[in-house]
């Protein structure tokens, strides 16, 4: 996306305080784009607070807004896979509460390439080799305009340009596995080098991004319950391919592809109903021959709405387009609405007569381990006016409904 793109719209910018980040900061004051700058401080290590500090003093100067946050890690664990989980959570909420288009992220062409040689090494079949330079991370859209930059040239703009910076003394130790190979195999490397590297894995992205096409063209990924008759009209290369970008969709951890080999050649044999446990928190269901994935452990959701939002979680989304079951018309009486998982006591009216939920779940054979996750949409007054894939009540049933709500 170029600068000119960018400065339509309104950004939230991560901002660490190390030269790369700084860097984005400074171009996109210089190119008057419109960012509120954010800092996470976790505190982990002695130099935190004075890049912090830096950040600050930058955006200060030059009346940049400034929100940060000081998240504490409470169970032990991969800090790092915490630390970016809470900041991301972090940009998403800013951006929402500021109307930001998206996140601004200074990821560079070194990034790029260790992120490349990580997934080759873990062995596990990413969807992107690399980083994409546009993306989504929690909902949020995520735009990387430094990716075609190398961390020498970005040092380098800091030094020309006086751009104050902190160094981030975690990245100088091997401690880490990105470290080691930022280290010693791509300091090896000439920029001429990366550039062609880098080049070569984004043809083979552009190749799998055919391949994914042509398999949304069959199946859509974004369909919560998986007819298994039309899943097994794709051949096995698309079959894995397609369970990769389901997964993905649904917020889950894509597991390897020797997994993902097993998993297809059990729903080849078209029999029968079974549960797979594939991480800690969800499984593969198969069920009455449509296949889903639920959570291992007893749901419990609440999201309240003043008006319509488009948006997705991992139990259900907020659609404009839709089936007839998943639709609801809504009046202005109804709001706040509650999207929220069943309780015992739930029944909902239909044109057809009046049955308590859990009846209607039989009537309709949802799997049982899907129903504790199930949708409810609920108005103002108390009512159940949607139950997806059951249908609406028959007060909030109308030719042009005002949304959908999807499992």
């Amino acid at each position: 996306m170029r600068w000119d793109q960018l400065a339509e719209k309104k950004w939230i910018i991560g901002v660490s305080g190390g030269p790369d980040s700084m860097v984005l900061l400074d171009l996109c004051r210089r190119h008057q784009v419109a960012v509120v700058c954010a800092h996470v401080n976790y505190h982990h290590r002695p130099t935190a607070d004075r890049d912090q500090q830096l950040v600050e003093d930058y955006c200060h100067t030059h009346a940049i807004p400034f929100s940060s946050r000081s998240p504490i890690q409470e169970a032990s664990g991969n800090f790092q896979a915490w630390a970016r989980d809470v900041r991301y959570a972090f940009f998403a909420e800013l951006a929402k509460a500021e109307g930001a288009a998206g996140v601004l992220i200074a990821h560079h062409l070194d990034d790029f390439l260790e992120t490349a040689l990580l997934q080759q090494e873990s062995g596990r079949q990413s969807e992107v080799l690399g980083i994409r330079e546009e993306g989504r991370v929690m909902g949020v859209q995520v735009v990387r305009p430094l990716l075609n930059r190398t961390k020498q040239q970005l040092q380098d703009y800091c030094d020309r340009h006086h751009i104050p910076y902190g160094i981030d003394e975690s990245n100088l130790s091997d401690d880490y596995r990105r470290n080691q190979l930022r280290h010693h195999q791509l300091a090896e490397l000439s920029e001429a080098q990366k550039r062609s590297a880098v080049q070569k894995l984004k043809r083979r992205n552009r190749n799998r991004q055919k391949r994914r096409d042509a398999v949304k063209a069959k199946l859509n990924p974004a369909n919560q319950i998986i007819s298994q008759e039309i899943f097994l009209t794709l051949n096995e290369a698309e079959q894995r391919i397609f369970l990769r970008m389901w997964m993905q969709e649904q917020g889950a951890s894509v597991p390897s592809e020797a997994f993902l080999i097993e998993l297809t050649k059990a729903l080849k044999q078209k029999q029968g109903n079974f549960n797979l446990t594939f991480s800690k928190d969800r499984r593969f269901q198969l069920a009455y021959g449509f296949f889903s994935l639920d959570f291992t452990e007893e749901v419990s959701y609440c999201y309240v709405l003043d008006k319509i939002e488009l948006f997705a979680t991992p139990y259900f989304k907020v659609a404009m387009q839709g089936e007839t079951t998943e639709a609801v018309t809504l009046a202005e009486e109804d709001f706040p609405i509650t999207i929220r998982s069943p309780q015992p006591q739930d029944a909902i009216q239909l044109r057809f007569g009046k049955k308590r939920l859990n009846r209607w779940f039989i009537d309709r054979k949802i799997p049982p381990d899907q129903r504790r996750s199930w949708p409810v949409v609920v108005n103002r007054r108390g009512e159940i006016v949607l139950v997806p894939k059951i249908g609406c009540n028959v007060a909030h049933y109308s030719n042009n409904p005002t949304c959908f709500v999807i499992k």
